[in-house]
Formats: structure tokens, sequence, C-alpha cells
């Protein structure tokens, strides 16, 4: 028997792995509210977290993925691993969302409008999206596809992070004015596509022009 792999896993390892994982993060972290993602190095993070460079690479073998794994981890500490509410709920999200951001905010600022950041997004972008597009339809069965993709982007555009920084940093609200004006938004867009969603056709307002000139040449 002897020279035999283990078949069992040690509870008190995986517990012991965790916390090592979860220190790498958070110094990941640490490091990320004020440097540029694009200048973390693998070896780095070791010497911040105060562990050897092995132990780093024996959980991400690449800074691709530790980049995609920090990002994971980054969601559901600013609420975004949440299922969605009904379409009623969706202007209270930012009241929800909000205050997440504004705890990571520093973190949020310097990740913004990175090419790590923009790889995130798109790579996510179906997992973020569908969502959205699958709750507006299922409350509002009558639109068309493309009333339904284009209202549902334009209603999630409000809880974002980069909606909450816009609004705190280019208008100036403070957090408590962000969310509701954000929250509004929600509301009043959600209440446009139950009343006229025909803005949201494919011809357009410039379609619809020429079309009504040329009706009455």
């Amino acid at each position: 028997m002897a020279g035999r792999a283990r078949t069992y896993q040690s509870p008190l390892r995986d517990a012991q792995a965790a916390l090592t994982r979860e220190r790498i993060l958070m110094a990941a972290k640490d490091y990320l509210e004020k440097n540029d993602i694009e200048t973390l190095t693998l070896r780095r993070l070791a010497e911040l977290a105060g562990v050897s460079a092995p132990t780093v690479y024996a959980h991400f073998a690449t800074i691709d993925e530790l980049v995609t794994a920090f990002f994971m981890w980054l969601k559901p500490r600013m609420g975004l691993q949440k299922p969605l509410p009904a379409l009623g709920g969706f202007s209270e999200l930012p009241a929800d969302l909000f205050p997440h951001y504004e705890e990571y905010g520093a973190l949020l600022r310097n990740l913004m409008n990175r090419p790590a950041w923009d790889r995130q997004r798109h790579a996510d972008s179906g997992s973020r999206h569908g969502p959205w597009v699958e709750a507006v339809g299922r409350a509002l069965p009558k639109l068309t596809p493309e009333q339904r993709r284009r209202g549902a982007m334009a209603v999630s555009a409000f809880w974002t992070p980069t909606m909450w920084r816009w609004l705190m940093d280019t208008c100036g609200f403070t957090p408590k004015e962000a969310e509701q004006v954000a929250g509004w938004a929600i509301a009043a867009l959600v209440d446009a596509l139950k009343r006229d969603p025909s803005g949201l056709s494919g011809r357009g307002r410039d379609g619809r022009n020429r079309a009504k000139a040329a009706e009455e040449a």
C-alpha cells in the first residue's frame, strides 16, 4: 500500500488553503486601491501577502487567472451576485448596491477604465445582461425582442458601478442623492417601457420622421 496517493481531502488543509487564498486576494485589493492592475505580478503579490511565490502560483497559475479570480471575489462583496428582483423592485437596486460601491470606492475608481476592467466586463456581459432581458420579458411579454433587449440594457445601466461613479464624481451628488436619482431614473424607464416602448423600435426617430415626410409629400 506504500506510495499510493491519498484519496481523501483534509478539511483542515482545505480551510487553510481557503484562508491563504483570501489573504492573497486581500493583498491584491490593497495594492489595486492605489496602483494600476496592469503592474501587478504574482511575485509582487506574494511579497505583499507575506507568502512564498510558489504558494501564490499554487492558487493562481497566471496573472490572468488571478485577475479573473479577483473580479469573481469582488462581485459578492459588492452585492452583485444576488438574484434580480421582479420588475417592480428594480428601482430599489441603487439603494441596495451603491453603499457597497461606496465601501469599495477607492478600488473601483482605480480599476475603472483599465484594460483588465474592460476585458472582464466583456467576458461576463452575457451573464450580466441575460437576467435583465429575461426579467423584462417575463414582466412585459408583449415587447418585441428588440424592445426587450434595448429597454433592459437602458434600465440596467443605472445600478452599475460606472453609473454610481458618474453620479458621485461628475454630478457631485452625495451618496444618498446618487441612490435617489438612480432609483428615480430606473422607475421612470420601467414606467416608459410599460406605457410606450415604441421609441425602442428599430427604425428610430429619424426613420419615423423620414417615413412621415414621405407620406405627406
